[in-house]
């Protein structure tokens, strides 16, 4: 009896369940580039940068406006300033109106406005990191996602194989039970196995759905059938530069643009200058007069109780809190790396470790077999041995998929370039 019980518990253990439809992890990856929410606002986001960095461009070569206005006066006035000669068939109205357009631009404002270009420059510079950093960490949450629901879905094959094999073994003992061969506590040992195997299957199916349920709002789609299997080992990426990261040249890129920033408020103590032009013309009883003029201003700031001081301290302050951050940046990528790999080390000999302990159950498995076929160890002993090789069966698919994240979280750490 037992023979045939073990022998359907390998064949159980050898099934492969293939889905009809199942997306793959590269599938997964390009839909998530294409639909994820947060993917696309950033891609927006950098977007408003570059339309940001074109507006303050535009800044500099002024503005052409149109101007237009209807006066009525109390007295009569001349359509344009009277100069000499005076000639008496000057043209005089109460009610002027006037049409024209005038180019005001600055022509120096302490070099803030060029300064503003660099910043939106940094700016765009900062969106595009922050786009590579948006895919790297998606790429990531959905590896992550699938290599748990793969896991699962091992641990689901291997439930319902334990499951098939403790029902048999439970049929077979009914049958001893029945024919006085067997005690009905040993039955009962069975069917309390059998229950909570019943429960285990259900449990992991539900998390199954869950883990599906959040990799597809992940990846921007309703619903995911089922996930393909992963035939090749997550590849740890070429070790590069702290300073290399997306992460560090991030904060690098912030410290560039305080410090640019400083530079803008100390602009708040130079002269500004401006230079406007008009061309237009003055409307009155069916006549019009020309009227044009272009001049030079100078607007120099000489006291206002403090208010550009505290601004250029404020602008100072910032940029230390960029350097700090730099540097705790950095600190913190070292520390992360150097944590993610002692994971990916712990988690190598925990695959070797849970890898041995299989063997050695499945050993210990054999003997129980044995010995309850002699009588000389009970069902409880039985079933113990195969729950503990369940259960070690369990840990090492665990343990691999677990592997399999650890590395994937490592290349997101690393992710950059030089």
């Amino acid at each position: 009896m037992f023979k045939n019980f073990l022998l359907i518990f390998f064949l159980f253990t050898a099934v492969v369940i293939v889905p009809l439809y199942a997306i793959t992890l590269d599938e997964a990856i390009e839909i998530a580039l294409k639909n994820s929410p947060e993917f696309l606002i950033q891609k927006q986001r950098l977007l408003e940068a570059k339309e940001e960095k074109k507006a303050k461009k535009a800044i500099n070569y002024g503005k052409i406006s149109a101007l237009g206005s209807y006066t009525r006066y109390n007295l009569p006035r001349t359509l344009a300033p009277i100069v000499p000669p005076i000639s008496p068939d000057v043209i005089t109205s109460k009610d002027i109106t006037s049409a024209g357009i005038v180019y005001d631009v600055l022509l120096f404002n302490g070099f803030a406005d060029i300064t503003a270009v660099k910043i939106a420059d940094l700016s765009e510079n900062t969106s595009k990191i922050k786009l590579n950093i948006t895919k790297e960490q998606l790429i990531f949450n959905v590896k992550s996602l699938y290599f748990k629901i793969l896991a699962m879905e091992s641990q689901k094959e291997a439930a319902l194989t334990y499951y098939k094999a403790l029902k048999i073994l439970y049929d077979n003992v009914a049958k001893e039970v029945a024919l006085g061969k067997k005690a009905k506590i040993d039955l009962l040992k069975v069917a309390a196995d059998l229950e909570n195997a019943s429960f285990n299957m259900e449990n992991i199916k539900n998390s199954i759905d869950s883990l599906k349920a959040m990799l597809a709002a992940l990846i921007g789609v309703d619903e995911i059938e089922d996930v393909a299997p992963v035939n090749d080992d997550e590849k740890i990426n070429n070790f590069i530069d702290v300073k290399d990261t997306y992460k560090y040249k991030l904060s690098e890129i912030e410290v560039r643009k305080s410090k640019k920033a400083l530079k803008k408020s100390k602009s708040l103590y130079y002269p500004k200058i401006g230079f406007s032009a008009y061309y237009g013309n003055n409307y009155a009883k069916g006549e019009k007069e020309e009227l044009w003029q272009a001049g030079i201003t100078v607007n120099w700031l000489l006291f206002d109780f403090g208010s550009r001081k505290s601004q250029l301290q404020k602008a100072k302050i910032s940029h230390m809190n960029a350097i700090l951050q730099l540097k705790k940046t950095e600190l913190e990528l070292k520390s992360f790396i150097i944590d993610a790999q002692n994971k990916i080390a712990t988690a190598v000999e925990k695959v070797k470790s849970v890898k041995r302990q299989l063997e050695f159950l499945s050993k210990v498995k054999e003997a129980e077999k044995i010995k309850y076929e002699k009588g000389a160890s009970n069902m409880y002993d039985l079933l113990f041995a195969y729950a503990k090789y369940q259960d070690a069966k369990s840990n090492y698919i665990d343990a691999l998929y677990n592997l399999r994240i650890q590395k994937a979280y490592l290349n997101y750490l690393l992710a950059g370039e030089k």
